[in-house]
């Protein structure tokens, strides 16, 4: 081999070499970037779990709730007759839904579990009220006059869109015979509605 071919092959390895040392860099430091991103898809997926256990998987000891006591919905009731709007006039009705309750009607129930709304006969949202509730009563108070009062609510209750079916509530003392009947007949013959008596 003549110097001139040595020569040449050493200046050949020294270029191979010098281009194999630029090439190892760039490979370690792909290397690196593989390792990294392996190491962070890792830690994401354990992440990911952790935050699938903790939504979805729910606590060994779950904490106790303070009971809270049910709360029955109230039956509204509509009263035409009743003199006055105040409290103690939704307490008289009160009274009688619980003397009737005691005498074993049942619907009559508990007298708190009703919502009591005092309407006058000429309202005007009683037809829209009328439309929208099934419940209505007419208070027959016992004075010498009531039945001319009481007919002329019912007559009232009528030409407004009024319920055309009351229950009569009146104080207990009250007999069925006479004014109650004589104002049922008369709201059914006169003004077709149906005044509901309940006997003692």
């Amino acid at each position: 081999m003549s110097q001139d071919q040595a020569a040449g092959l050493r200046q050949w390895a020294d270029t191979q070499r010098l281009k194999q040392t630029q090439a190892t860099p760039n490979a370690s430091l792909e290397e690196e970037a593989d390792a990294e991103t392996q190491v962070t898809e890792t830690e994401a997926e354990k992440a990911s779990e952790a935050l699938e256990q903790s939504v979805f998987t729910p606590p060994l000891s779950m904490p106790e709730l303070p009971e809270r006591p049910l709360i029955r919905p109230k039956k509204t009731l509509f009263i035409v007759g009743l003199p006055g709007h105040g409290v103690s006039s939704i307490n008289q009705v009160k009274r009688r839904l619980a003397q009737w309750a005691e005498l074993g009607r049942h619907w009559a129930g508990d007298p708190d579990d009703w919502a009591i709304h005092v309407v006058k006969a000429d309202a005007s949202e009683l037809s829209q009220l009328s439309a929208e509730n099934t419940r209505w009563a007419l208070w027959v108070n016992s004075e010498a006059d009531a039945f001319a009062q009481m007919y002329r609510v019912l007559r009232q209750a009528r030409e407004n869109g009024g319920p055309r079916q009351l229950l009569a509530l009146h104080e207990p003392h009250l007999p069925r015979q006479g004014l109650l009947s004589n104002l049922r007949e008369a709201a059914a013959h006169y003004l077709a509605t149906d005044l509901l008596l309940l006997a003692r």
